[in-house]
């Protein structure tokens, strides 16, 4: 297939089926002083003037490439997008689509509407279009990539799906985002030809065709994905223009993004982005960056500051359930700080706590002494802290607490009932948060510590 570069974006239209637009949920404004932390420890370079080196390289470039392949190993939704098979066996996919559905069916959620979603939604229009008499039973395979951050998700719908009344920020079908450039492989299209079921890199599920740029061929897509030079976002986010004039904002990637670089020039440098094309193949424009942009060429190297300074990057950053609303839950926030720098983070807190070296694991509410050795043994900005549900980046000790920066909704206050005060953002805190409520502090609740070297 001959790509075709244009210099301008489509912009298409939402379906009938997207989620009404939603006013962004309430946030404190922050940055937020929590637990024992004081202004100035809401500054990376606060932890980073503790640390006997950092500017130590941790990781070679090859010794992280290494730790990227013992991961896919290890993990199993971790999935290297050039190593899969042409042809896959098909059943295997048909069976799981059905198992995902059957599961989401079998389940008592709720709508935007506060009333409990009917199953017609499942028999009437969401089974019809899943079309799994149509998979056969062998897969060719096609390749390509997102055009813009998407939703991953459980279903071929928009519709949200709670698990409690108005839970209107956990949606049960999301799965996650995946970024501009992500590639993906292709197992199967719904039947109206809305949806792509996808293996990402770290994810598998149904995201919308009109996101997803298809290129003819694996090879011809491995040329640009992180094979030749190539721009990493830096920073929260940044703005990729449609003209050299930087009057036109095409999109807003977000840290850890990768994009192929199409031109250096004097004012800073040209990428390529991908269009979808009416018949859905791959149409490349250039894209333009401010020379003042928070990327740079290639991975940074792998130091204790370089880490710390990413994760404070995101200091208030919105929280957001699977990526919504533009946000990072708590592995989300991980995830990124981790992709910036190379490292092939996976997306569940669950995989992420096998990553690298195992300190420990524990019992929720117990084995305090154990639990804080292994704090202490852990490098500031590498070790990551596991609860159900959530996970942190150990930033360092100070006045004998140990301090985590970390992305999460509420911290629950009351002993006796599920009262929260609402943080909806990226913080600071000690381990003593939630230490008032009948869960326990986050201390008393890590399961696992892991360090990433």
């Amino acid at each position: 297939m001959k790509i075709i570069f244009l210099f301008f974006l489509l912009c298409l239209p939402v379906t009938s089926w997207a989620v009404e637009t939603e006013e962004l949920p309430p946030m404190p404004k922050g940055p937020l002083l929590l637990t024992s932390a004081t202004p100035e420890q809401l500054s990376a370079d606060y932890w980073i003037s503790r640390l006997s080196n950092p500017d130590q390289p941790l990781k070679t470039p090859q010794e992280l490439a290494e730790l990227n392949e013992d991961s896919h190993v290890m993990i199993k939704d971790l999935s290297d997008i050039f190593q899969m098979d042409l042809r896959r066996p098909g059943r295997p996919i048909r069976d799981q689509i059905e198992l995902e559905y059957n599961t989401v069916k079998g389940r008592i959620l709720f709508g935007s509407d506060d009333q409990p979603v009917p199953k017609s939604i499942f028999t009437n229009q969401i089974q019809p279009i899943l079309q799994l008499e149509n998979v056969p039973d062998r897969i060719q395979m096609k390749w390509g990539v997102a055009t813009r951050a998407t939703s991953v998700r459980a279903l071929p719908s928009d519709v949200k799906m709670l698990e409690e009344i108005a839970d209107y920020e956990f949606d049960q079908l999301q799965f996650t985002l995946i970024k501009l450039w992500t590639p993906v492989g292709i197992y199967h299209t719904s039947r109206d030809g809305q949806w792509y079921y996808v293996q990402a890199p770290y994810v598998r599920g149904w995201v919308h065709s009109r996101d997803i740029a298809l290129f003819s061929s694996r090879d011809e897509l491995r040329q640009y994905v992180k094979s030749g030079p190539f721009l990493v976002v830096m920073g929260e986010s940044t703005p990729v223009f449609r003209d050299p004039e930087l009057q036109r904002m095409s999109q807003r990637p977000s840290m850890g993004t990768t994009i192929p670089i199409a031109e250096r020039t004097g004012n800073g440098y040209v990428v390529w982005m991908p269009r979808r094309s009416e018949e859905g193949s791959v149409q490349l424009q250039r894209g333009y960056l401010d020379p003042r942009s928070d990327v740079r060429e290639g991975f940074p190297p792998f130091t204790q500051r370089n880490i710390i300074k990413q994760a404070f990057k995101l200091l208030g950053a919105r929280y957001g359930w699977g990526g919504q609303y533009n946000g990072r839950d708590c592995s989300g926030f991980v995830q990124d700080v981790f992709l910036s720098m190379g490292v092939d983070m996976p997306r569940d807190s669950r995989d992420q706590a096998f990553v690298g070296t195992q300190l420990g694991h524990f019992e929720p509410m117990r084995q305090g002494e154990e639990k804080a050795a292994a704090i202490q043994g852990g490098a500031p900005g590498i070790t990551l802290m596991r609860m159900p549900l959530h996970m942190m980046l150990y930033i360092g000790e100070a006045n004998g607490q140990f301090f985590a920066i970390h992305s999460t909704w509420a911290e629950r206050i009351s002993m006796h009932s599920d009262q929260k005060v609402r943080i909806n953002q990226v913080v600071v805190s000690d381990l003593t948060l939630n230490g008032k409520s009948y869960l326990g502090s986050l201390f008393d609740r890590i399961v696992s510590i892991n360090e990433l070297n």
